[in-house]
């Protein structure tokens, strides 16, 4: 009986437990998260954008640009007008619990309910800070699901070709598709080299990755999508997502933890085979690319270490009927527990009053100059005023975004970039060197402000 507990029942238990921890989390977008720049761009492809040629969101914004995940954009748009922020925060973080079940049902398959649960946790664990109401929360459950797709190929050689299918539903949602294909060239190159597989079953499953990416040009923009991918990577290092991982971090440390577990654990009961082998490099690369694609590794790497972890344990098959209902029914319900703590949440203000009244006040057209974090609430609940920065950096020149870096950063000449914005007011958190130097240094006068923002008027403002 307690070995039935330890193994079946504890870790079922333990999955709930993760699910709570994840919904907990949950709270009202900050001023300056992402979901309210997502939110903005859905609306406007909601009221008429083209996904050909899409708008701007002011005069400060002027480049060509594509978008890469209109959809999601859309889809938490759309829940937005209908239920308000709650209902995003039950979207998104229905999505994002939805993370640690797929991960635990793709681990299952390989490993028994105790190493599977194990996985989950540390795989959760090194993503959490990925885990916010952002489309990216989708391309996390589509890897999982990927990994397993391939991981099952690797064990009977055969294509699923659904997953072509899956990269063409993929590319509206979020850009890591591409994530997707190498999990599968992987793969692939991983049992070309094991010598075991004819050249024949080797070409129809190359097939599956090189289909994949073909098809990402038959979605609504087109070849575009190829500029859509690459087309920015002149402008992410103005993003901190984009930087390399600090290999001290938490969920840094958590990767190399679970990277040093499946070489030690699989190396010991003999060497690795080749498909599993490509993928663990498939995944240390990721996880060393950007912070942001640590997630990616720890998504990656958790049917990984459930496969060796499993060396340790005695097998008891793959999940039944019964346990994967449990699982759906513990999912549901953690869903359902994420309603509630967004309808209780949604009414937390993110800013304060004064300043929804004095931007709701504002005229169209009015051009504010802004701290970086500040845009994103800003032009999604007051999308009438024109504001500098903003961090949907493909909307920008790199001579536009150059400018924002030297406003922000005070460089030389960041006050005669100030005057060529002929701003009507700046929006500014006060303790922040910006807004620092407009005071102090260029003489802009406060019209209401308190310990977190000030609104500013310049010099020579009526």
């Amino acid at each position: 009986m307690i070995t039935y507990v330890v193994r079946r029942v504890a870790p079922l238990v333990g999955l709930a437990a993760i699910l709570a921890v994840l919904v907990n989390l949950q709270e009202v977008p900050a001023v300056g998260a992402d979901a309210w720049l997502h939110l903005r761009l859905g609306q406007e492809f909601l009221d008429g954008w083209s996904l050909a040629h899409p708008g701007h969101l002011g005069v400060y914004d002027t480049a060509t640009w594509y978008p890469t995940q209109w959809a999601s954009q859309v889809a938490m748009a759309w829940v937005d007008d209908r239920l308000g922020i709650g209902g995003v925060m039950w979207l998104t973080g229905t999505v994002i619990l939805l993370v640690p079940v797929v991960l635990y049902l793709v681990c299952r398959r390989h490993a028994a309910p105790l190493p599977t649960v194990l996985a989950v946790a540390l795989a959760v664990g090194a993503a959490a800070p990925g885990f916010s109401a952002r489309p990216q929360v989708v391309s996390y459950v589509l890897i999982a699901v990927v990994m397993g797709a391939w991981l099952e190929t690797a064990r009977d050689a055969r294509p699923r070709w659904w997953l072509i299918a899956l990269t063409w539903v993929w590319v509206p949602i979020h850009g890591m598709w591409i994530v997707g294909i190498t999990i599968g060239v992987a793969t692939v190159v991983g049992m070309a080299l094991t010598r075991e597989h004819e050249r024949g079953v080797l070409l129809r499953l190359a097939a599956v990755p090189v289909l994949s990416t073909l098809v990402t040009v038959a979605t609504p923009i087109g070849l575009h999508v190829v500029d859509s991918v690459t087309g920015v990577s002149s402008r992410n290092g103005a993003l901190t997502e984009w930087d390399p991982p600090d290999l001290t971090s938490p969920n840094s440390l958590i990767l190399g933890l679970m990277i040093v577990v499946v070489l030690v654990v699989r190396l010991r009961g003999g060497a690795l085979d080749w498909p599993t082998l490509m993928l663990l490099g498939l995944a240390m690369a990721w996880g060393v690319y950007t912070l942001r694609t640590t997630i990616v590794a720890a998504v990656m790497l958790a049917p990984l270490l459930a496969m060796a972890l499993q060396n340790l344990v005695p097998s008891v098959g793959r999940p039944g009927r019964r346990e994967v209902a449990v699982i759906a029914a513990t999912a549901v319900l953690g869903s359902a527990v994420m309603a509630l703590v967004a309808a209780q949440r949604d009414d937390e203000p993110v800013v304060a009053a004064w300043v929804d009244e004095r931007l709701d006040a504002m005229p169209a057209g009015t051009k504010v100059l802004n701290d970086w974090e500040l845009g994103h609430y800003t032009m999604s609940r007051h999308p009438q005023v024109q504001l500098v920065m903003h961090g949907y950096v493909d909307m920008f020149t790199e001579d536009e975004l150059e400018r924002n870096l030297r406003i922000a950063k005070l460089e030389p000449e960041w006050d005669t970039s100030v005057a060529d914005l002929d701003a009507d007011y700046g929006f500014v958190d006060p303790d922040t060197p910006l807004g620092y130097a407009l005071v102090h240094q260029l003489g802009w006068t406060e019209v209401e402000g308190d310990d977190d923002y000030v609104l500013l008027t310049p010099p020579d403002a009526d």
